[in-house]
């Protein structure tokens, strides 16, 4: 089928747990500790249209990323917050990379699973 053979990244979706954790001093940045792998397969990340937004955190300025992910329409669940990490690509600058989950979205006739994220520094 033609819309698998576009999904041409390899990639991981994991659920992060209330288990604790490490906060980095020096970024301020909370890495959750990944309980669960709830998918490894193929999948196709986008960048669409450059959709950057800058956001207020503290007193620093932050810019935000937004990618859409795709991967094969059957995939297990997933939820807001769950983490992507791209484990193989043709860009160097995609290959493990991790990105939040912040949309699941859906339509009536499901051909591949897209998910909204953003990069997690």
């Amino acid at each position: 089928m033609l819309a698998a053979q576009l999904l041409v990244d390899t990639g991981t979706i994991s659920r992060p747990t209330n288990a604790g954790g490490t906060l980095d001093p020096d970024t301020g940045i909370w890495t959750p500790v990944v309980a669960a792998v709830i998918y490894t397969g193929p999948c196709r990340v986008r960048m669409p249209d450059a959709q950057e937004r800058s956001v207020l955190f503290g007193d620093a300025e932050v810019t935000r990323t937004r990618f859409t992910i795709t991967f094969p329409y059957d995939i297990p669940e997933v939820s807001i917050d769950d983490v992507v990490i791209i484990t193989v690509s043709a860009d160097p600058h995609i290959t493990s990379r991790r990105f939040r989950v912040t949309a699941v979205l859906s339509k009536s006739v499901l051909m591949n699973r897209t998910l909204g994220c953003e990069v997690v520094e």
